[in-house]
């Protein structure tokens, strides 16, 4: 398909400019009439099979050769898209309460996926049943869970997921950082229990460090917000488009993204040995 950003652009001598990048413009002469170059440029939408483009090329002008000409220069430029498969992700449930859950919810639907949201919970305190299913996302099945704004997710929530083995991202605001990922595919990837072990290994005093920062959410500007959900929002357009040669960056590590100096960095979360999340029986995919 044609690249949707372009600009198609007719020029006083009747050739069209594509783009109007000062190096990377594209000009053609059409052996047709200038007017009908948009419309023949709209049937480039990666939807329309290429004898469907030619029939209706002709109609409005333009020849079989000459179309078939015109995207093969596109193509040569670089300016058709690749048929992008489709994934399985088509449901995204926003599981927090907080500024990201609130963007992120409305992002979701944007690029076309079904969204809903539920409330993160006060976190479990006790191993009554009835208080842990508190913390947890809605029963109904969605296809990917992003818990958005929780410092540090409840861990009854997040053994629940991977015990329903639902795919899940976590979103936060950390110490003037959004903070992307990882992407947990139970039985697949590192899960949140993996990343937790790495940082006892590290630091001793985590579990207990970790206990204070439950319940809590990160603060950032507005513009910050908007920058960690763009970042957040641009790995489930990855997902969504589930293609093998480009998987999400957030998968097996983090994305940080300093909000004042727009710095970005990926670290790497790697299974733990002592994490039993290797060991699940099958595997999880988008």
């Amino acid at each position: 398909m044609l690249h949707p950003k372009l600009a198609v652009l007719i020029r006083r001598d009747g050739r069209v400019q594509l783009g109007w990048h000062s190096e990377r413009a594209v000009i053609v002469r059409l052996p047709g009439p200038p007017d009908a170059v948009p419309k023949l440029l709209r049937l480039f939408d990666g939807t329309t099979e290429l004898s469907q483009i030619l029939c209706s090329a002709s109609t409005l002008g333009f020849d079989a050769a000459t179309t078939r000409a015109l995207l093969e220069e596109l193509a040569a430029a670089e300016l058709l898209l690749p048929e992008r498969p489709r994934g399985r992700l088509r449901t995204v449930r926003i599981h927090g309460r907080g500024p990201l859950s609130d963007v992120l919810l409305e992002g979701v639907r944007r690029i076309g996926l079904r969204a809903a949201r539920t409330g993160e919970a006060e976190p479990a305190r006790s191993a009554r049943p009835d208080t842990a299913r508190a913390a947890r996302p809605d029963p109904a099945r969605p296809d990917l869970v992003v818990l958005a704004d929780a410092l540090v997710p409840d861990p009854a929530c997040a053994a629940d997921l991977m015990r329903r083995r639902i795919p899940h991202l976590q979103v936060r605001i950390r110490d003037g950082h959004g903070v992307i990922g990882p992407l947990v595919l139970p039985g697949e990837t590192s899960c949140l229990r993996c990343a937790d072990l790495h940082r006892c290994d590290r630091e001793p005093e985590w579990p207990r460090l970790a206990a204070q920062l439950l319940g809590r959410t990160g603060y950032a500007s507005p513009a910050g917000v908007a920058a960690a959900a763009a970042l957040a929002l641009n790995e489930l357009e990855t997902v969504a488009h589930g293609n093998p040669s480009h998987p999400p960056a957030t998968l097996n590590a983090t994305l940080e993204l300093n909000l004042d100096s727009h710095r970005l960095d990926r670290r790497r979360w790697i299974a733990h040995p002592q994490c039993d999340c290797g060991v699940m029986s099958g595997r999880v995919a988008l």
